[in-house]
């Protein structure tokens, strides 16, 4: 015990500062996690993950519409673990965006320093963009991970040369594309690197062989995707997302160029303009310093960026954020290069660098809506999304507290038309696990009786119908409204309804079971 007690105390010194870092992190990940409500992508997210791992024959449910389902098992998992169903879909991003971090630190000792690596670790604590999805239920955060542990198996394996470092490369990546088909721009940027190095390298057929583990390796990891039919019946409508192949050969230069325009303001935006100038600044002295592996680093990220802004259908910053983390690194490496020959001036723009997007994320902490609508002032591509229009979460808490009074007394049943998103999705969500209520799909196209012949409905449960604005799915006339929530931030509604049990007529009996 007094060993142990020893070997620990020499670790946390040894580390003293990583361990700082890694408690400022978390500190900023954790505190008003759940402040921003659900969003409409989590609300399915985190509907998909239950369903996957606590009904049989759903495990892969969300192939249905082109999402591979491994974060969605974490997901559901998570859910188990904590009661609150949002808290326990952001801690999983707070996770990933962790292994992020740990990736940053990693990378930078491998081919730079450990103080780069310590700058560039706090750098992505306190940028907004990162803290902003590393704080949301979606796949960005595992994504950005995946690029940067990718790049560092990639370089281990380029300076190495092992059976190991070529499976864990291959691995990570099949992880990645479990999680998402974004992963592929990797894959591509791997795939490139790899031929650059064959082409250049005397070991020939050791760098075929260690491609041919990585493949085999990646290829094991996916292979229950690939043998699943629903995964190719439905692959090829990722194309909702990036250009096709057909249209790529068409040249389509002025998406192109509103691609690439955005990414820009996002980039300058998002990173903040220091970040963002010191990081392009950083850029170009690696290149200048012309060290292979630094460089192929540089080029995995940048060709990645470059895979993105051509492929990319609607240019967003949820859709760049996972390929940028490694702009802390080149960010750090700014500093440190020209803190030797200007130690003052160096020092006075650092702590401006650091000021602002710390601001910056504290704004974005307490008060998320107020920080969204303050950036969109700047930028018209800004994601209003979080805070306006149905697909935003405002008016599902007060929703779900209302409902929460009604089953005081009794059960109830929660019924929502056949749509996923808000507040669908998040009905389910919410109550997935509640005993006193049972949220369901509740439209009329549902319903195999003609409802045009009947007067009432009749439940064995109080039943309630939570709608999207005035979306009644064919329901009007059975319905009384009780209450509507209004979005604050804009003109959308939640409404309550009940099912009128006072109703006259010819009724009919309907028998709903959980989804």
């Amino acid at each position: 015990m007094k060993k142990l007690l020893f070997n620990l105390k020499i670790f946390i010194t040894a580390n003293r500062y990583l361990i700082a870092l890694c408690l400022f992190y978390f500190l900023i990940r954790l505190i008003n996690l759940t402040k921003l409500p659900i969003f409409n992508d989590e609300a399915i997210y985190l509907d998909w993950g239950f369903r996957e791992t606590h009904n049989p024959g759903f495990l892969y449910y969300s192939l249905y519409d082109a999402k591979q389902p491994f974060l969605m098992w974490i997901f559901g998992i998570s859910e188990n673990i904590f009661s609150d169903p949002l808290l326990a879909g952001r801690v999983v991003s707070v996770l990933t965006g962790f292994i992020t971090f740990l990736g940053l630190y990693k990378l930078s000792r491998e081919i730079f320093s450990k103080e780069i690596g310590f700058l560039s670790v706090f750098i992505y604590s306190i940028v907004p963009i990162f803290s902003f999805f590393d704080r949301q239920a979606l796949m960005e955060s595992a994504i950005g991970a995946i690029g940067i542990w990718v790049c560092f198996f990639l370089i281990k394996n380029l300076k190495q040369e092992n059976t190991k470092n070529a499976i864990f490369l291959g691995v990570t990546l099949g992880i990645g594309f479990f999680i998402k088909s974004t992963t592929l721009i990797f894959i591509a940027s791997f795939i490139f690197l790899s031929f650059v190095n064959y082409l250049k390298t005397k070991k020939k057929i050791k760098v075929f062989e260690n491609f041919s583990i990585t493949f085999i390796s990646f290829l094991a990891i996916i292979s229950l995707l690939l043998i699943n039919p629903s995964f190719w019946a439905t692959f090829s409508s990722n194309s909702r997302y990036s250009l096709t192949f057909y249209e790529i050969l068409s040249l389509p230069i002025y998406q192109w160029l509103n691609n690439f325009s955005t990414d820009l303001e996002t980039l300058f935006l998002y990173l903040t303009p220091l970040v963002f100038i010191l990081s392009l600044l950083g850029v170009t002295k690696i290149f200048k310093d012309k060290n292979y592996y630094k460089n192929i680093f540089l080029v995995f990220f940048i060709f990645s960026i470059l895979l993105d802004t051509i492929l990319i259908r609607v240019p967003l910053d949820r859709y760049l954020v996972s390929f940028l983390p490694f702009l802390c690194i080149t960010f750090s490496y700014f500093i440190f290069e020209y803190l030797k020959k200007y130690k003052t001036q160096v020092l006075i723009l650092t702590v401006i660098s650091v000021l602002i997007p710390f601001y910056l994320t504290i704004y974005q902490l307490i008060n998320p809506a107020s920080y969204i609508l303050s950036m969109s002032k700047f930028s018209p591509q800004n994601d209003l999304i979080y805070v306006r229009g149905f697909t935003s979460g405002y008016g599902i808490n007060q929703t779900v507290d209302f409902l929460k009074q009604k089953f005081q007394k009794s059960k109830i049943i929660i019924g929502v038309a056949e749509n996923t998103g808000n507040p669908e999705s998040a009905m389910q969500v919410y109550f997935n696990k509640d005993p006193n209520a049972m949220a369901v799909y509740f439209d009329s196209r549902l319903l195999s009786n003609d409802l045009n012949n009947y007067d009432c409905l009749s439940f064995d449960k109080d039943t309630y119908f939570v709608s999207r604005d005035n979306q009644l799915a064919g329901l009007d006339k059975f319905l009384q409204k009780i209450k509507i929530i209004k979005n604050p931030y804009g003109g959308d509604t939640i409404g309550v309804y009940k099912v009128d049990k006072n109703c006259k007529g010819k009724s009919i009996r309907i028998k709903l079971k959980s989804n």
